[in-house]
Protein backbone atom coordinates (compact mmCIF):
# COMPACT_ATOMS: atom_id res chain seq x y z
CA UNK A 1 0.00 0.00 0.00
CA UNK A 2 1.20 3.37 -0.90
CA UNK A 3 2.42 5.70 1.98
CA UNK A 4 1.33 9.30 2.10
CA UNK A 5 2.64 11.92 3.07
CA UNK A 6 -0.10 14.97 4.28
CA UNK A 7 1.33 18.69 3.68
CA UNK A 8 0.33 20.79 6.77
CA UNK A 9 -0.35 20.40 9.95
CA UNK A 10 -3.25 22.62 10.51
CA UNK A 11 -7.24 21.21 10.82
CA UNK A 12 -7.22 19.84 6.96
CA UNK A 13 -4.21 17.82 7.67
CA UNK A 14 -5.54 16.70 10.95
CA UNK A 15 -9.04 15.63 9.35
CA UNK A 16 -7.03 13.52 6.53
CA UNK A 17 -4.82 11.95 8.62
CA UNK A 18 -8.09 11.10 11.57
CA UNK A 19 -9.46 9.30 8.23
CA UNK A 20 -6.30 7.20 7.57
CA UNK A 21 -5.34 6.30 10.56
CA UNK A 22 -8.92 4.22 10.88
CA UNK A 23 -8.05 1.99 7.26
CA UNK A 24 -7.75 -1.08 7.53
CA UNK A 25 -4.79 -1.41 5.17
CA UNK A 26 -2.68 2.06 5.09
CA UNK A 27 1.01 2.67 4.33
CA UNK A 28 2.94 4.92 6.16
CA UNK A 29 1.83 8.38 6.99
CA UNK A 30 4.36 11.16 7.16
CA UNK A 31 3.82 15.24 7.67
CA UNK A 32 5.71 17.91 6.10
CA UNK A 33 4.85 21.73 7.21
CA UNK A 34 7.79 24.74 6.50
CA UNK A 35 7.19 25.33 10.15
CA UNK A 36 8.19 22.17 11.44
CA UNK A 37 5.22 22.44 13.91
CA UNK A 38 2.52 20.71 14.54
CA UNK A 39 -0.61 23.23 14.36
CA UNK A 40 -3.29 21.09 14.93
CA UNK A 41 -3.17 19.40 18.85
CA UNK A 42 -4.43 16.11 17.41
CA UNK A 43 -2.06 15.44 15.47
CA UNK A 44 -0.25 12.32 17.64
CA UNK A 45 3.18 12.71 15.73
CA UNK A 46 6.37 14.43 16.80
CA UNK A 47 8.02 13.82 13.54
CA UNK A 48 7.60 17.05 11.03
CA UNK A 49 9.71 17.47 7.75
CA UNK A 50 10.57 20.76 6.28
CA UNK A 51 10.28 19.63 3.47
CA UNK A 52 8.76 16.56 0.78
CA UNK A 53 12.38 15.98 0.26
CA UNK A 54 13.31 15.75 3.16
CA UNK A 55 10.92 13.33 4.29
CA UNK A 56 11.55 11.30 1.11
CA UNK A 57 14.80 11.25 1.84
CA UNK A 58 15.07 10.34 5.60
CA UNK A 59 12.44 7.53 5.17
CA UNK A 60 14.11 6.04 1.65
CA UNK A 61 10.64 6.44 0.25
CA UNK A 62 10.14 5.64 -3.33
CA UNK A 63 8.67 7.42 -5.30
CA UNK A 64 6.22 5.46 -7.21
CA UNK A 65 4.74 4.39 -3.97
CA UNK A 66 4.03 8.13 -2.21
CA UNK A 67 0.28 10.04 -2.50
CA UNK A 68 1.41 13.33 -1.79
CA UNK A 69 -1.74 15.10 0.56
CA UNK A 70 -2.01 18.85 -0.08
CA UNK A 71 -3.73 20.19 2.90
CA UNK A 72 -2.32 24.22 3.40
CA UNK A 73 -4.22 26.98 2.32
CA UNK A 74 -5.04 27.80 -1.35
CA UNK A 75 -2.17 30.28 -2.11
CA UNK A 76 0.53 27.74 -2.19
CA UNK A 77 -1.67 24.81 -3.75
CA UNK A 78 0.74 25.43 -7.21
CA UNK A 79 3.77 26.02 -5.16
CA UNK A 80 3.63 22.10 -3.62
CA UNK A 81 2.45 20.76 -7.13
CA UNK A 82 5.52 22.62 -8.37
CA UNK A 83 7.66 20.99 -6.29
CA UNK A 84 6.14 17.63 -6.79
CA UNK A 85 7.09 17.79 -10.63
CA UNK A 86 10.10 18.29 -9.76
CA UNK A 87 10.67 15.29 -7.71
CA UNK A 88 8.77 12.99 -10.03
CA UNK A 89 5.75 12.76 -7.76
CA UNK A 90 2.43 12.02 -10.03
CA UNK A 91 -0.16 11.28 -7.26
CA UNK A 92 -1.84 14.36 -5.72
CA UNK A 93 -4.67 15.11 -3.04
CA UNK A 94 -5.38 18.47 -3.00
CA UNK A 95 -7.82 20.11 -0.61
CA UNK A 96 -10.24 22.78 -1.51
CA UNK A 97 -10.85 24.65 -3.45
CA UNK A 98 -8.35 23.61 -6.01
CA UNK A 99 -9.00 25.80 -8.87
CA UNK A 100 -7.34 25.78 -12.38
CA UNK A 101 -7.76 26.89 -15.84
CA UNK A 102 -8.04 25.10 -18.90
CA UNK A 103 -4.47 24.61 -19.79
CA UNK A 104 -3.60 23.72 -16.40
CA UNK A 105 -4.22 20.20 -17.45
CA UNK A 106 -2.42 20.20 -21.23
CA UNK A 107 0.53 21.24 -19.46
CA UNK A 108 0.25 19.13 -16.35
CA UNK A 109 -1.11 15.33 -18.19
CA UNK A 110 0.94 13.65 -15.94
CA UNK A 111 0.05 14.26 -12.84
CA UNK A 112 -2.84 12.31 -11.67
CA UNK A 113 -4.65 15.17 -9.04
CA UNK A 114 -7.73 14.50 -6.87
CA UNK A 115 -9.60 17.27 -5.26
CA UNK A 116 -11.17 16.66 -2.13
CA UNK A 117 -15.27 16.52 -2.47
CA UNK A 118 -15.73 14.89 1.11
CA UNK A 119 -19.56 16.57 1.29
CA UNK A 120 -20.37 14.85 -1.92
CA UNK A 121 -19.89 11.08 0.12
CA UNK A 122 -22.11 12.90 2.67
CA UNK A 123 -25.71 10.28 3.63
CA UNK A 124 -27.17 13.98 3.18
CA UNK A 125 -26.17 14.90 -0.05
CA UNK A 126 -26.80 11.61 -1.79
CA UNK A 127 -30.18 11.38 0.00
CA UNK A 128 -30.98 14.61 -1.32
CA UNK A 129 -30.29 13.35 -4.99
CA UNK A 130 -31.86 10.23 -4.93
CA UNK A 131 -35.16 11.44 -3.38
CA UNK A 132 -35.06 14.36 -6.23
CA UNK A 133 -34.98 11.45 -8.52
CA UNK A 134 -36.99 8.95 -7.12
CA UNK A 135 -39.95 11.28 -6.54
CA UNK A 136 -38.80 13.11 -9.87
CA UNK A 137 -39.25 16.22 -8.73
CA UNK A 138 -38.00 19.36 -10.40
CA UNK A 139 -35.57 22.33 -8.59
CA UNK A 140 -36.59 25.61 -8.86
CA UNK A 141 -34.66 26.96 -5.90
CA UNK A 142 -31.38 25.48 -4.39
CA UNK A 143 -30.30 27.67 -0.87
CA UNK A 144 -27.17 26.43 1.06
CA UNK A 145 -25.70 27.83 4.22
CA UNK A 146 -22.56 26.99 5.94
CA UNK A 147 -21.66 29.57 8.72
CA UNK A 148 -19.99 29.45 12.06
CA UNK A 149 -17.98 31.59 14.31
CA UNK A 150 -15.18 31.50 12.68
CA UNK A 151 -13.56 35.16 14.03
CA UNK A 152 -10.84 34.03 16.67
CA UNK A 153 -9.04 31.32 14.42
CA UNK A 154 -8.95 33.72 11.06
CA UNK A 155 -7.32 36.55 13.18
CA UNK A 156 -4.99 34.12 14.20
CA UNK A 157 -4.05 33.62 10.52
CA UNK A 158 -5.51 29.93 10.07
CA UNK A 159 -5.57 28.85 6.60
CA UNK A 160 -4.24 32.36 5.35
CA UNK A 161 -0.67 32.39 3.71
CA UNK A 162 0.69 35.19 1.52
CA UNK A 163 -2.58 36.77 1.94
CA UNK A 164 -5.69 36.88 3.35
CA UNK A 165 -8.63 33.55 2.61
CA UNK A 166 -11.62 35.37 0.99
CA UNK A 167 -15.09 33.94 2.74
CA UNK A 168 -15.96 32.21 -0.74
CA UNK A 169 -12.90 30.42 -0.68
CA UNK A 170 -13.77 28.42 2.70
CA UNK A 171 -17.25 26.77 2.87
CA UNK A 172 -18.42 28.04 0.21
CA UNK A 173 -16.44 25.86 -2.61
CA UNK A 174 -18.14 22.67 -0.43
CA UNK A 175 -21.99 24.47 -1.07
CA UNK A 176 -20.92 24.35 -4.96
CA UNK A 177 -19.67 21.20 -5.16
CA UNK A 178 -22.89 19.55 -3.43
CA UNK A 179 -24.65 21.48 -5.79
CA UNK A 180 -23.08 20.02 -8.85
CA UNK A 181 -23.50 16.87 -6.98
CA UNK A 182 -27.15 17.47 -6.49
CA UNK A 183 -27.98 18.97 -10.08
CA UNK A 184 -25.52 17.76 -12.35
CA UNK A 185 -23.42 20.01 -14.50
CA UNK A 186 -25.22 23.03 -15.75
CA UNK A 187 -24.71 25.92 -17.48
CA UNK A 188 -24.01 28.63 -14.90
CA UNK A 189 -25.01 32.54 -14.75
CA UNK A 190 -23.90 35.17 -12.05
CA UNK A 191 -26.67 37.49 -10.82
CA UNK A 192 -25.02 38.70 -7.50
CA UNK A 193 -22.16 38.64 -5.16
CA UNK A 194 -21.83 39.66 -1.69
CA UNK A 195 -18.65 39.50 -0.12
CA UNK A 196 -18.18 41.77 3.31
CA UNK A 197 -15.04 42.13 5.30
CA UNK A 198 -13.97 42.12 9.56
CA UNK A 199 -12.43 44.02 11.54
CA UNK A 200 -10.42 43.49 14.79
CA UNK A 201 -8.36 46.87 16.15
CA UNK A 202 -6.44 47.82 13.28
CA UNK A 203 -6.48 44.18 11.49
CA UNK A 204 -8.80 44.20 8.29
CA UNK A 205 -9.14 41.17 6.68
CA UNK A 206 -10.78 41.74 3.60
CA UNK A 207 -13.63 40.16 1.80
CA UNK A 208 -13.56 37.39 4.41
CA UNK A 209 -16.34 37.38 7.04
CA UNK A 210 -19.13 37.12 5.02
CA UNK A 211 -20.48 35.68 1.37
CA UNK A 212 -23.26 35.33 -0.85
CA UNK A 213 -23.52 34.21 -3.92
CA UNK A 214 -26.66 34.14 -6.49
CA UNK A 215 -26.65 32.34 -9.48
CA UNK A 216 -28.64 30.54 -11.88
CA UNK A 217 -27.73 27.00 -13.14
CA UNK A 218 -29.97 26.92 -16.65
CA UNK A 219 -33.21 27.84 -14.89
CA UNK A 220 -33.09 27.13 -10.99
CA UNK A 221 -31.58 29.73 -8.62
CA UNK A 222 -29.33 28.99 -6.28
CA UNK A 223 -27.65 31.08 -3.35
CA UNK A 224 -25.17 30.25 -1.51
CA UNK A 225 -24.25 32.23 2.04
CA UNK A 226 -21.45 31.66 4.75
CA UNK A 227 -21.35 33.74 7.36
CA UNK A 228 -18.30 33.33 9.41
CA UNK A 229 -19.49 35.84 12.22
CA UNK A 230 -22.47 34.24 13.55
CA UNK A 231 -23.12 31.57 16.75
CA UNK A 232 -24.91 29.80 14.94
CA UNK A 233 -23.68 26.73 13.38
CA UNK A 234 -25.40 25.73 10.44
CA UNK A 235 -24.75 23.37 7.55
CA UNK A 236 -27.55 22.80 5.39
CA UNK A 237 -28.86 22.75 1.95
CA UNK A 238 -32.46 22.91 0.74
CA UNK A 239 -34.10 22.31 -1.90
CA UNK A 240 -37.17 24.04 -2.99
CA UNK A 241 -39.18 21.98 -5.71
CA UNK A 242 -42.24 21.75 -7.65
CA UNK A 243 -46.17 21.19 -6.09
CA UNK A 244 -44.74 22.87 -2.68
CA UNK A 245 -42.30 20.38 -2.28
CA UNK A 246 -39.35 21.57 -0.03
CA UNK A 247 -36.17 19.11 0.97
CA UNK A 248 -33.76 20.36 3.60
CA UNK A 249 -30.94 18.18 4.07
CA UNK A 250 -28.89 19.08 7.70
CA UNK A 251 -25.44 18.47 8.18
CA UNK A 252 -23.59 16.59 11.06
CA UNK A 253 -21.46 19.51 13.23
CA UNK A 254 -18.86 18.48 15.18
CA UNK A 255 -16.44 20.50 17.69
CA UNK A 256 -12.88 20.57 16.64
CA UNK A 257 -11.99 17.46 18.38
CA UNK A 258 -14.65 16.04 16.29
CA UNK A 259 -16.82 15.14 18.76
CA UNK A 260 -20.46 15.02 17.43
CA UNK A 261 -22.73 18.08 18.72
CA UNK A 262 -25.50 17.62 15.97
CA UNK A 263 -26.21 14.56 13.74
CA UNK A 264 -27.36 14.72 10.64
CA UNK A 265 -30.94 14.40 9.00
CA UNK A 266 -33.15 14.76 5.57
CA UNK A 267 -36.75 16.16 5.66
CA UNK A 268 -39.32 16.77 2.98
CA UNK A 269 -41.90 19.37 3.21
CA UNK A 270 -45.09 19.55 1.44
CA UNK A 271 -47.27 22.25 1.87
CA UNK A 272 -45.47 23.45 4.59
CA UNK A 273 -46.14 20.23 7.07
CA UNK A 274 -42.81 17.53 7.09
CA UNK A 275 -44.11 14.22 5.62
CA UNK A 276 -41.15 12.67 5.98
CA UNK A 277 -37.80 12.55 8.31
CA UNK A 278 -34.56 10.74 7.94
CA UNK A 279 -32.12 10.84 10.39
CA UNK A 280 -28.43 9.50 10.49
CA UNK A 281 -26.53 8.54 13.63
CA UNK A 282 -23.13 8.23 11.34
CA UNK A 283 -22.08 9.82 8.12
CA UNK A 284 -18.26 9.85 8.28
CA UNK A 285 -18.04 11.23 4.40
CA UNK A 286 -14.18 12.52 4.78
CA UNK A 287 -13.38 8.76 5.25
CA UNK A 288 -15.51 7.58 2.85
CA UNK A 289 -14.10 10.52 -0.03
CA UNK A 290 -10.52 9.93 0.98
CA UNK A 291 -11.28 5.61 1.35
CA UNK A 292 -12.25 5.67 -2.83
CA UNK A 293 -9.17 8.25 -3.18
CA UNK A 294 -6.70 5.96 -1.92
CA UNK A 295 -7.62 2.94 -2.92
CA UNK A 296 -7.68 4.69 -6.78
CA UNK A 297 -4.25 5.46 -6.50
CA UNK A 298 -3.24 2.34 -4.94
CA UNK A 299 -4.88 0.62 -8.13
CA UNK A 300 -2.44 2.50 -10.68
CA UNK A 301 -5.58 2.74 -12.80
CA UNK A 302 -5.58 6.45 -13.89
CA UNK A 303 -9.59 7.83 -14.32
CA UNK A 304 -10.87 10.66 -15.85
CA UNK A 305 -13.50 11.45 -13.47
CA UNK A 306 -11.32 12.91 -11.14
CA UNK A 307 -9.79 15.43 -13.35
CA UNK A 308 -13.57 16.26 -14.83
CA UNK A 309 -14.41 16.97 -10.95
CA UNK A 310 -11.86 19.50 -11.14
CA UNK A 311 -12.51 21.47 -14.35
CA UNK A 312 -16.16 21.78 -13.75
CA UNK A 313 -15.48 22.91 -10.42
CA UNK A 314 -13.18 25.38 -11.38
CA UNK A 315 -15.37 26.39 -14.46
CA UNK A 316 -17.72 27.48 -12.00
CA UNK A 317 -15.81 29.04 -9.09
CA UNK A 318 -13.62 30.56 -11.35
CA UNK A 319 -16.63 32.82 -12.13
CA UNK A 320 -16.97 33.81 -8.47
CA UNK A 321 -13.21 34.29 -8.00
CA UNK A 322 -12.83 36.22 -10.79
CA UNK A 323 -15.66 38.91 -9.90
CA UNK A 324 -14.04 41.47 -7.85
Amino acid sequence: MKDVIIVGTGKAGFLHYFSYKKFKNMGRIFFVDITQEIKNENILTKEVYATIYDAIIKNDLKIDNIIIDICTPKSVFLDIIEQCKKLKLSNIIVEKPFIVDEEFFKENDSLNIVMVHNYAYSKITKGIKEIIEKENLKPQVVYTNFSKNRLSESFKGRGMYKSVTRNIELDIPHQVYITQCILGNKNTELLALDEKSIRQGDVVLEKHGYGKIITKKDDILIIHESDLTTNTTVREVMVVCDNNVIVLGEYFIYDKDLNKLKSGSIKIFKNSEIVKEISFDIDDNMYECLLEIYNYFNSNIVEEKYKNQIKEFSKEMSIYMNKC
